[in-house]
């Protein structure tokens, strides 16, 4: 099988990254209802046809054409470990927020865009809870191996209360995102972090 020319597929990343900033850009200028993909092709300087072989639509601009995806390694070594199961199971999940990820002001320029929308916000959340099942799994297999005389019916509902828990913390990790992208600054979820407000909140809710 031959492969495409390095410079070829170089030119399709430049042309991605330029397509993406486009859309950012255009929707932190005009809003998100008011952009167009003729609008964003202009910008880009590229055709239709070449938005429509990268992007299937302007929300795929922005949100990034790759889903969320659960951390192969991480899963592994989540199932065999007795560490904390919400602030574990939350790290499984891996959002690419694609070409722009090498430059944070463009990263965060696109945090803002997506936040500024509540329509694109939900659908970034449900792109991530594209993954709940997978991560439901991950999760029976974990309390398997650290509670293996536990009733197997029990840790299937334990697990999916896990995942709801963990669902609404990846909403709160994304309008956090959202938030600190609005004000200006480039967002920096620390995981070290989220360990530690859960464990100053989880003690309260008991």
């Amino acid at each position: 099988m031959s492969t495409p020319p390095p410079n070829r597929r170089r030119d399709a990343v430049e042309k991605t990254r330029a397509i993406e900033r486009a859309a950012t850009d255009l929707v932190l200028e005009h809003g998100y209802e008011a952009v167009t993909v003729d609008m964003i092709c202009e910008l880009a300087g590229v055709s239709q046809r070449t938005f429509f072989n990268h992007f299937k639509t302007k929300d795929a601009a922005l949100l990034g054409v790759d889903p969320p995806t659960v951390d192969e390694r991480a899963a592994r070594a989540f199932i065999v470990s007795t560490g904390p199961l919400l602030a574990g199971a939350a790290q499984l999940i891996r959002v690419d927020p694609g070409g722009l990820d090498a430059d944070p002001q463009q990263l965060a320029r696109r945090i803002r865009a997506i936040g500024s929308n509540p329509m694109l916000i939900t659908r970034q959340l449900e792109r991530i809870e594209a993954v709940e099942s997978e991560v439901r799994e991950i999760l029976v297999l974990r309390l398997k191996n650290q509670y293996p005389d536990e009733d197997p019916a029990e840790r299937e509902r334990q697990a999916g209360l896990i995942v709801s828990l963990v669902a609404g913390l990846m909403r709160f990790i994304g309008r956090s995102w959202a938030t600190e992208a609005a004000a200006g600054r480039i967002p920096d979820v620390d995981p070290a972090a989220i360990e530690r407000l859960l464990h100053q909140v989880l003690p309260k809710l008991g």
